[in-house]
């Protein structure tokens, strides 16, 4: 048996032998396939085959046979042997030509040959009797052999978009024919046979050389669908207008100047489509239409629409543009149940208020209008899913954008735009964004903010860097830069593509991320009567230095922190931990040239012990035994999974065990950032004096020691656990780890704001603290923050939940 192929045949829906081999990469088909002499039905489409072998022949009992989307240059005689094959499909081929023996298969039914290279069908062709399905389009013929009308069962026939100049004579005997596909020829004329078919539903005869259609079009009653796309009329036959059950009529891309008045008698038609043509006005008929769903004039002469166009009440999709109109005829904004509305590429300078009534539309176009000014109009369209306003020329985009939530198509090239709203951020949906053709000088940091962005084209504009923020679209799989006078990144790394810049941009952001957080400690160890002569190295200007003093006159540790960002903007990639550290040595700044030194190293040193982690996480995962039941998920209010907590316990669940040797009893487990870690030893040290045993990375763990597995224990042998909150903690993956196990466990929790954060903090922390309460200790200018009646506060929490052992 082939490796990894299920070769084993099962029954289908109706009780046939099914094998289905389709989408398998077969490079041919197994040999033990024709063993099962009872095989009814075979499929191995679109795979990679290129012949068939003669065996199939063995399979007597088939009745149905697909092999299209191969790569097949013959088809083997022995398929003419198969007297049960109902059903043929061998499209999408490399066929030149069809074995006769296929024109002895006396029960075939429907035959696929289309999407090959066929220049001729064998002869014999009308000996298929029972033949009702006949496909033959894409392909090379010059002509249809005339045993095609010999087929009395005939009730589908697809010829189109092959090299027909002709019809074969005899087409009207085909009495049975539904569905009749000419299209995509080089026919002058239809046969006139065609007008005696009695039971045609569809005729599509577009892109061919036609100038009319012939007399007696009016007999087809049963025509449902009329297609006569890019042909050379200069009229509609008024026999169309006749055609009562017609339901869709596309009379686009020909050369119409008028439109005859009796189309109001086409009381079932659904769509009309009479786009590209040279009409000058809309006929009235038009709009006693009841049934009408869609209805596209566009790239016409039109000045106006008639009034009655408001009485279409079951009109989804209108099409205007490209026309002469000056403004949106009144009538439009009267269709409430218009979901698709385009008026682009007209002299419009303005959209009327009433757009508002538009409760259901979902996708507007207003593409090169002449509006001085973004449309405000379009803010009130609630429902909106795709806006196109490209080429108008507008500066600004309004806050209000943000409104539209439903929105994931947004256009906005070719316009004058240097920024974007920062409101932008809350299109939580928006999926594919297009602003190639704009003033962009610096990359919008707002994009980064748009957390379902899938596709985003920004070419074409004066862009030079990239922000490393950027990484946080992980949904982005399709960027185009391209135009834009790129440096960072390099241009290399922009030639790869997309995976390339995301890894660059990711790679760049934890670096940054990493400078940052070094910038951060150190400010809270530089002296006041440091900050300047350290500033002053850096390059900084008395200006610079004086306009820092000025936004925090009072905070040395934000003015050194600034100071820091500053050089890092001005000095760029010159700007690294180890020339900052240069610079401390050189002014003599001994100890926080050490400190600096030391940061650097426990950077390294936890970057290798994540590395560690993961790699024996995936050794042992499968031998994890966790704690929660099978298939538990944190969920929403209404029940729902919850998909933030999900991605955060999914990190942690491999940690959650029932039997974990040498968990570390400690009563309470300080959950903190290193942002902030000489007030967390100090609230170890105050938490210690009051009698509780702490958990405390720095003072648990020694050399060889893995964070994670420590952490792990820390967390299961205490009974509270204290996080103390900053921006960054919130936004740290093993500080997120820590409260996704805490959670799982059932740990207490108690919150403690060490700085100023959005409450709850942003992203996966926030379904576990939405209800917490916190200590906000972000206020306190205190050196030791850990007194007063806050600190009280905490212990009296503690002692909520621990039994508190006596005093030392």
């Amino acid at each position: 048996m082939a490796a990894g192929l299920n070769l084993q045949p099962q029954r289908d829906v109706n009780g046939r032998l099914e094998l289905d081999l389709s989408n398998q990469g077969l490079t041919s088909i197994p040999e033990e396939v024709f063993d099962i002499t009872d095989l009814e039905v075979l499929d191995v489409a679109n795979n990679k085959l290129t012949s068939i072998p003669e065996a199939i022949g063995r399979l007597q009992k088939l009745s149905r046979f697909g092999a299209d989307g191969n790569m097949l240059t013959n088809v083997p005689h022995a398929i003419g042997s198969l007297q049960k094959l109902t059903f043929l499909r061998i499209d999408g081929n490399l066929l030149t030509e069809v074995p006769p023996g296929v024109c002895s298969l006396p029960n075939l039914e429907a035959l696929d040959v289309g999407n090959n290279k066929l220049s001729t069908l064998p002869p014999g062709v009308e000996k298929l009797q029972k033949l009702r399905d006949l496909r033959i389009n894409d392909n090379q013929l010059t002509e249809i052999p005339p045993g095609v009308c010999s087929l009395p069962n005939l009730e589908v026939l697809s010829v189109s978009n092959n090299k027909l100049s002709t019809f074969p004579p005899g087409v009207e005997k085909l009495q049975k024919l539904r569905d009749l596909r000419i299209n995509d020829n080089q026919l002058t004329e239809i046969p006139p046979g065609v007008c005696s078919l009695p039971n045609l539903e569809v005729l599509v005869v577009s892109n061919n050389k036609l100038s009319t259609l012939p007399p007696g079009v009016e007999k087809l009653q049963k025509l449902r669908e009329l297609g006569i796309v890019g042909n050379q009329l200069t009229e509609v036959p008024p026999g169309v207008c006749c055609l009562s059950n017609l339901e869709a009529l596309d009379v686009s891309n020909n050369k119409l100047s008028t439109f005859p008045p009796g189309v109001k008698k086409l009381q079932k038609l659904r769509d009309l489509r009479i786009n590209d043509n040279q009409l000058t006005e809309v006929p009235p008929g038009v709009c006693f239409l009841p049934n009408l769903e869609a209805l596209n004039v566009s790239n016409n002469k039109l000045s106006t629409l008639p009034p009655g166009i408001k009485k279409l009440h079951k009109l989804r999709q209108l099409y205007i543009g490209d026309n002469q109109l000056s403004e949106v005829p009144p009538g439009v904004c009267s269709l409430s149940n218009l979901e698709v509305l385009v008026v682009g590429k007209n002299p419009i300078r303005r959209l009327p208020d009433d757009v508002a009534r538009l409760v259901r539309l979902k996708s507007l176009s207003v593409n090169d209008c002449q509006f001085e000014e973004f449309p405000r109009q379009v803010l009130q369209l609630k429902t909106l899913e795709k806006l196109y306003a490209g080429g108008c020329k507008f500066d600004i985009v309004p806050d209000e954008l943000g409104k539209l939530q439903h929105l994931w198509f947004l256009s906005l090239d070719v316009n004058l735009l240097r920024t974007l709203p920062s409101t932008m951020s809350l299109l939580h949906n928006l999926r594919e964004v297009h602003l190639p053709c704009n003033k962009f000088d610096t990359f919008p940091e707002v994009l980064c903010e748009l957390p379902a962005m899938e596709k985003l084209d920004i070419s074409d504009n004066n862009i030079t860097r990239l922000p490393t923020a950027l990484h946080r679209a992980d949904k982005l799989k399709d960027l185009d830069v391209s135009g834009n006078p790129l440096t960072y990144p390099p241009r290399d790394v922009c030639e790869q593509g997309t995976g390339a810049i995301m890894a660059f941009l990711k790679h760049e952001a934890e670096k940054e991320g990493r400078i940052l957080k070094a910038f951060n400690r150190l400010s809270v160890k530089v002296k006041q009567t440091q900050w300047k002569p350290l500033a002053r190295s850096l390059g900084l200007s008395n200006r610079e230095m004086d306009a820092i003093k000025a936004s925090t006159p009072d905070d040395v540790p934000d003015q050194v922190y600034q100071t820091l960002v500053q050089w890092r903007l001005k000095a760029g990639e010159a700007a690294t931990l180890s020339a900052l550290e240069q610079h401390l040595r050189d002014l003599d700044f001994q100890q926080l040239a050490e400190q600096l030194s030391r940061t650097q190293t426990e950077d390294v040193k936890r970057s290798l012990d994540r590395l560690a982690v993961a790699e024996r996480a995936q050794k042992q995962g499968d031998n994890i035994k966790k704690t929660q039941p099978e298939g538990a998920v944190a969920v929403k209010k209404d029940g729902s999974p919850d998909p933030r907590t999900q991605a955060l316990t999914a990190r942690v669940e491999p940690m959650v065990r029932s039997d974990v040797p040498g968990a570390e009893q400690n009563v309470v487990f300080l959950s903190y950032n290193w942002d902030h870690q000489d007030k967390v030893l100090l609230l170890h040290d105050r938490l210690q004096e009051r009698g509780y045993s702490c958990w405390m990375d720095i003072k648990q763990m020694g050399g060889g020691d893995s964070l994670y597995e420590m952490m792990d224990k820390g967390i299961r042998g205490a009974k509270v656990v204290i996080s103390c909150v900053t921006p960054p903690y919130a936004e740290s993956k093993n500080c997120q780890d820590e409260v996704a196990l805490a959670r799982n466990l059932d740990m207490p929790i108690i919150p403690v704001m060490l700085e100023k954060t959005t409450w709850p903090p942003p992203g996966p922390m926030s379904i576990p603290f939405a209800q917490l309460i916190y200590i906000n200790m972000a206020r306190s200018q205190e050196e030791d923050p850990w007194k007063g009646p806050l600190f009280e506060q905490l212990v009296r929490m503690v002692d909520s939940f621990v039994k508190r052992p006596k005093a030392k």
